[in-house]
C-alpha cells in the first residue's frame, strides 16, 4: 500500500515515535488490557485509527524515510498498549508484495487464543518490539499453529482464524501484549539460544 497522507491517514496526525509507550513505563505496557464495547467508542475508534496508521505509514518506504529524523521502525503489527490504551485491540499487516499490493490486514477487538498447537516454533533472528529498546537476543517460542476469535474492524465481522507459522507468531506477540508480557519473558535466562530438536525454526 502507498499510502496518500491527504486521503488515506484514518486520523488527523502522521504517525510518530511519540505515540509509543516503552516497556520503561509498566503501569500500561504491563497491564492488563480489558474487553471493550462493539461498536467502539469514540475513544477507542481512535486508537485503532492510530493503530492502523502507525503500521501502515511504517511500511511505507517511500514515506517512512531511512534517515530521517522521525523514522519509524517498520512494524508488522502494533497493540493498544503500546500507544497507551489497555484494550483489547490491536492490528497487524502482513504485506508479501509491496508492488504488487499483496496484503493481509487484520484490525482485530476483544481476540482470544482458542485453540494452540503444542508443536513449537520461533523465528531464527529472534522478536523486536517497538516498545523495547533494548535489543533482547535469543529464541522465543511459541505455538506454530493457533486458532483465534474477535472482531475484525475492518470487515466489521466477527471471525474466526487458524494461523500458522509467521503470522501465528505476530498474532501470540500482540495478544501478549494485552496480557501486559513482553516477548523477551519468553527467552531461557540461562541459555537464551535454547531450542529442542523438534522445534520449527522460522
Amino acid at each position: 500500500m502507498k499510502l496518500d497522507l491527504k486521503k488515506d491517514l484514518l486520523q488527523k496526525d502522521i504517525p510518530s515515535n511519540k505515540w509509543l509507550w516503552k516497556d520503561t513505563q509498566p503501569e500500561v505496557i504491563r497491564n492488563q488490557s480489558v474487553d471493550v464495547e462493539l461498536p467502539l467508542n469514540e475513544e477507542n475508534e481512535m486508537v485503532m485509527r492510530k493503530l492502523i496508521d502507525f503500521v501502515r505509514y511504517s511500511q511505507d518506504p517511500e514515506l517512512n524515510v531511512k534517515d530521517s529524523p522521525e523514522h519509524l521502525r517498520p512494524a508488522v503489527g502494533l497493540a493498544a498498549p503500546q500507544i497507551g490504551s489497555n484494550a483489547n485491540m490491536f492490528f497487524a499487516r502482513f504485506e508479501w508484495d509491496y508492488e504488487a499490493g499483496d496484503v493481509d490486514e487484520f484490525a482485530m477487538v476483544n481476540t482470544k487464543i482458542i485453540a494452540k498447537s503444542e508443536q513449537v516454533c520461533c523465528l531464527s533472528g529472534g522478536e523486536g518490539c517497538l516498545s523495547v529498546d533494548v535489543d533482547h537476543n535469543g529464541n522465543v517460542p511459541r505455538s506454530y499453529k493457533i486458532q483465534i476469535t474477535g472482531y475484525d474492524w475492518l470487515t466489521k465481522q466477527n471471525i474466526e482464524l487458524t494461523l500458522r507459522g509467521y503470522q501465528a507468531i505476530v498474532f501470540q506477540h500482540e495478544i501478549e501484549h494485552l496480557q501486559g508480557k513482553l516477548y523477551y519473558d519468553r527467552i531461557n535466562e540461562k541459555e537464551p539460544n535454547y531450542k529442542e530438536e523438534d522445534w520449527i525454526i522460522i
